[in-house]
Formats: structure tokens, sequence, C-alpha cells
């Protein structure tokens, strides 16, 4: 795709690249096999429950390549589509994990045609009857089914070799996405962001292809009260299906260690009504540190598959002396090693954190007039992110972290601090030692622009033309109605 579209909202400015190169490519995919299309199908509420079914004619390995090939696309129509609008809608997920996919040459469903045979009528999904009466028995059978996939899904795959590091797809830079909430929108990123999070997700082809046509294809926006629950209960399931998968990597006797920690207090009962049982006896095939898997996981994915990664990010994971991106200008080296105090800290020895709202963005000067924005985003732990209400019993707020990068990663600012390059150490030092809205309220006054500030606007707009200069397809009208006065 090329040009301009300066008119287009952010968050559904959601691109998806055409070339000759392209072209080609999906002409491999879908055309080079030798298939055949005995029968059109239907438009009927079955037909668009299941395109497993619908579409069972094409390849099942070129659908899910397809898909692969520009994962952060299919993955940002429904991460930042209008179907993860609204607290409701968001609370499904945490507020920053990693996604990661499984390579097609491993995933039963495309190598196995007797398996896809007993699995492919298990995979409908919900939303296509919208009597309001029938919500709790529509999500009952969806749920049933949805379960027995995974029994047949678990039991099948422990009689496969364990899975290794060549079960996952590491053929472009889209094998490797960070997702972060912002309370009630979300966004998709390519790239591993931010500490090692409390959960990943990883996606087989019948999760990512279910995952795309519930919340995207199948969505309707202006559905009833019906569709809208169908929809946002079945997305529970979607992510308790990728930690499933997920878990299949850890060493087995810590798989119930991980479970207990990310379905804490109400999340137990989840856990018993809704959800098959998990493997927790066939091994993995990687070597990780008992001690901390899911750490050891994420450096080893980080040394091996470090070339995918969108950039480094030393500012959220420093493990060394310096704690700035190695090609930064000389001006913002000293700038991002202070920004690096602040990250990977939890808000019971970091108290600045309970004033600062989601996503925060950080305009740092240099003298030399250059400037570099970053995004400073609040992640908030939960107990559980099981129930559609009631999130904010759920919530661990001593647990909560900051995730700071270069790059505006919301479509959505809630607030902008603008300073000078020099002034970093300072303000870093004062939101380590601001323990109270008081205290904040002085860097606000220093630092802060207000919508009242002389020059909110062309600090606002900035963020677009930042976004134009650095990723010029990405650009789009950026929000303000979240935007916060502080």
């Amino acid at each position: 795709m090329s040009g301009f579209v300066g008119a287009n909202p952010h968050k559904t400015h959601i691109t998806y690249p055409f070339s000759a190169e392209k072209m080609a490519r999906i002409k491999a995919l879908f055309y080079s096999g030798d298939w055949q299309v005995h029968a059109l199908p239907g438009y009927g509420p079955a037909r668009r429950a299941n395109p497993f079914e619908t579409f069972e004619a094409i390849p099942a390995k070129a659908r899910y390549q397809f898909m692969l090939d520009n994962a952060e696309y299919f993955v940002r129509t429904f991460i930042r589509g209008p179907v993860c609008r609204g607290q409701i809608a968001t609370d499904v997920i945490r507020d920053n994990y990693w996604t990661l996919f499984q390579d097609p040459e491993h995933d039963l469903y495309i190598t196995d045609a007797s398996y896809r045979g007993q699995t492919t009528p298990l995979l409908a999904m919900p939303g296509q009857n919208d009597d309001v009466g029938s919500v709790l028995s529509l999500w009952r059978a969806y749920r049933d089914k949805r379960n027995e996939y995974e029994a047949l899904r678990r039991d099948s795959y422990a009689d496969l070799p364990p899975p290794s590091w060549s079960s996952l797809w590491t053929g472009n830079d889209n094998a490797l996405l960070s997702v972060f909430r912002h309370f009630d929108s979300a966004s998709v990123n390519k790239g591993l962001i931010g500490e090692v999070p409390q959960t990943m997700w990883l996606f087989d082809y019948p999760l990512l292809e279910r995952t795309y046509y519930q919340l995207a294809v199948n969505f309707d926006v202006f559905g009833n009260v019906s569709h809208q629950a169908q929809t946002r209960l079945y997305f529970d399931l979607i992510r308790n299906g990728a930690e499933q998968n997920f878990l299949r990597l850890m060493p087995a006797d810590s798989r119930d260690g991980f479970l207990d920690d990310w379905y804490q207090n109400s999340g137990k009962v989840k856990l018993w009504l809704d959800y098959e049982a998990i493997d927790n006896d066939k091994p993995s095939g990687l070597k990780l540190d008992e001690k901390d898997p899911k750490r050891d996981f994420a450096n080893q994915l980080l040394a091996r598959y470090g070339d995918l990664n969108a950039s480094p990010d030393p500012i959220n994971r420093c493990i060394g002396a310096y704690c700035s991106r190695p090609a930064i200008d000389p001006a913002l080296r000293d700038a991002e090693q202070a920004l690096s105090r602040l990250t990977s800290r939890p808000a019971a020895g970091l108290k600045v954190i309970e004033q600062l709202p989601e996503a925060t963005m950080l305009r740092i000067e240099t003298r030399s007039g250059k400037r570099e924005v970053y995004s400073l985003l609040r992640n908030r732990a939960h107990s559980n992110v099981a129930f559609m209400l009631g999130e904010a019993y759920r919530y661990q707020p001593g647990l909560d972290t900051l995730t700071i990068y270069p790059g505006v990663l919301s479509s959505y600012p809630n607030f902008i601090f603008n300073m000078a390059a020099e002034d970093v150490p300072e303000f870093v030092e004062d939101m380590e030692h601001a323990k109270d809205a008081k205290r904040f309220e002085r860097i606000v006054d220093r630092w802060g622009v207000r919508r009242t500030h002389p020059q909110f606007w062309l600090y606002f707009h900035d963020l677009s033309q930042y976004i134009r200069e650095t990723t010029p397809m990405e650009e789009g009208v950026l929000d303000m109605n979240r935007y916060e006065n502080l």
C-alpha cells in the first residue's frame, strides 16, 4: 500500500500491503496445488459460523500461511478494531502480553487429514443467532463444543513428539507481536516489547482463524446485546485456548502453577466451570530453567529470533550497564538510561504509577532541535481476566508496572509530558519520589501539557507528525477524547 491517508482515524487505519511481490506470493499459495471446489458454499448462519467447513476445499496450509505472512494485520483487525472498544470488550485480555504462532509443519490441523476431519465440526462459533432469550443456552452449547475440541487437541498432541523451538513459526517479522490494553482500547505492534509479561499467547491455525472470524469477519458493530455477549464470552475461550497452547512449551510440572497465577481468586471458579483441563503430564521439548522457565523461555526466544524483533528494547529489559538503544542519538542516550529506572518496577515501590493514566506520551527535545516521542504505558495487574463484569474487584494496583518504548503505541493519548533531553534525569528522579498526588502535580505543572497549555495543539498534532516521519503507513488522526487534564 502506498500513499498517505491523513484523514483516517488512527484506530481504524489498519493497513494491508499490496505489491507485485504480494500478488506473486498469493498466487503461489493458492494456485500451486491441484485442489478442486465441488460445490459453492452457502450464506446461511451455519456457513457463517464455521469457516473451516465453508472453505474446506481450500488447502488449510495455504489459508494459514496467508494469515501468517501478515499476522500483525490480522491480529490488529480485532485487537485495534471495533470489537475491542469499551471496558467490557477489552477486559478479557491482560494489559500486556506477547503473541507467537505455531509453525504450519507442526500444526496437526494442517498435517493430519483425519484429525482435521474430527475437529472441523467442533470449531463453529456463536453469534449468528441473536435471540436474547437464548444467550445462555447458546453459550453453553458452543462452550461444550470448544471444550470437546480442546480435549481432542490435548490428547492428539500428546501422541506427538514434545514441542520444540521448531514448533514456532519464524517466517518473517510478523512472528513476534506485543499487545497492550489501554483500559477501553488496545493496540498491537511487531516485536517483543516491554518486560517479560505474565502471560503469552500461542496461536495455531484453528485458533487464529476462529479469532479473526469471531471478532472481525462476523462481528456486527450494530448487533444486539445477545450478539455482543456471545462474542465477548467466546473471546474469553479464545484467550484460554491461546494460553493452553503456550503452556505446552513450559515444563509439565510448572503448568498448574502458571494457571493458578493467571486465574487467582474468582478465576479458579471459571477454571472449574468453563475451561477444559490442561495437559500437565506430557513434557516439553525445550530445555528451560526450572526456577523461572517463562523468563528463560523469553530470553532464549530473544536470543534465537532477535533478528525478527522490531527493535531491541533495553529500556524495559536492561541486562547490562547500558539501557539505551545502540544506535540512538547521543543526546538521548542519558535520557533513555534514566527512563529505564521507571520500568519493570511494581507500583508498590513506584507510587507515581497510581497517578498515571493508561497511555502517556513523553516528548523529548534535544538541543539540536530534534525530538523523540516515547509511550509510557501503565500495565494494570489483575487477579484474573475471566469475567465480563466486576473488573474493579480484580485489580491488583500494587503490581501495576510501566512500559516505556519509542513511538506512539496508542490511538488515544491520555496525556503528554514535554521536556528537554537534559531534564529527563530530573524528571525520572521526581517521578521516583512522587509518593502522592500533590508531588505528582508539581511534575505536571513543570513538564505537563494540559488542555489549557498555550501550545497544546502544537504538541498534540506533533504526535501524528512523528508517526508520519517514522512509520508513514501507520499515520492517522489520533483521538483526543480520552485526553486528561491531570
